[in-house]
């Protein structure tokens, strides 16, 4: 069970979406404490939708049957997802000089609330993160029969994998931005501005 969720891990670890490059453009931005303060948010959401799945899958899936709920969600997430696009795009070339946030020292008015704020509520109201959820109780799960404990050994599996690549990812990020100059993080944080804009207008059609 364990090894079955790790190997899961490893997969959702390679996609490329969202929420990669919000940790991305975090880590890039501000350093390595705000790419894992968008990470803990996204684990925190990921935590409360297993709590659901292991609990009472029913739950989840009586919420999704509601009427509008995938296009009001689609509609929201992808309103979110374009928010923070133009935010970075907007306030890129803004960074602290290398090195000050990473030691410590938060800029004033600088909260990392909001970068954990940014990766849960990107990875909570988002439709497809629940239907994926859904779809692992249902292809895995319920047909094994596992039981709540069962159920928790794949999912520690799966989300300690997944913790430990998006660390990566968030100290990748900050390994990048030691080599690049303050014009070189202007058009990177411009670049997933808009990627993350792409995103929440896809999104906002597709559900449409």
């Amino acid at each position: 069970m364990i090894i079955q969720g790790i190997l899961l891990g490893i997969s959702l670890s390679f996609m490329i979406g969202p929420l990669f490059f919000s940790i991305i453009e975090a880590g890039i931005a501000q350093g390595f404490r705000a790419g894992i303060a968008v990470a803990m948010g996204i684990w925190f959401s990921d935590v409360l939708y297993v709590a659901v799945v292991v609990s009472s899958v029913d739950l989840l899936a009586s919420m999704t049957a509601l009427p509008g709920f995938k296009i009001w969600a689609g509609i929201i997430g992808g309103c979110l997802l374009v928010a923070f696009g133009l935010g970075s795009f907007l306030t890129a070339g803004r960074q602290q000089k290398p090195g000050v946030v990473d030691a410590g020292k938060s800029p004033k008015g600088y909260r990392w609330q909001t970068y954990w704020l940014r990766g849960f509520l990107l990875n909570t109201i988002n439709p497809f993160t629940v239907f994926f959820w859904l779809s692992v109780a249902g292809a895995v799960i319920i047909p094994n029969g596992w039981n709540a404990w069962e159920a928790i050994y794949f999912f520690g599996g799966m989300l300690g994998t997944l913790v430990i690549s998006d660390t990566l990812k968030a100290y990748g990020a900050r390994q990048i931005r030691r080599f690049l100059t303050p014009k070189h993080t202007f058009w990177v944080q411009k670049g997933i501005g808009i990627t993350l804009l792409v995103f929440g207008i896809v999104l906002v059609v597709r559900v449409l």
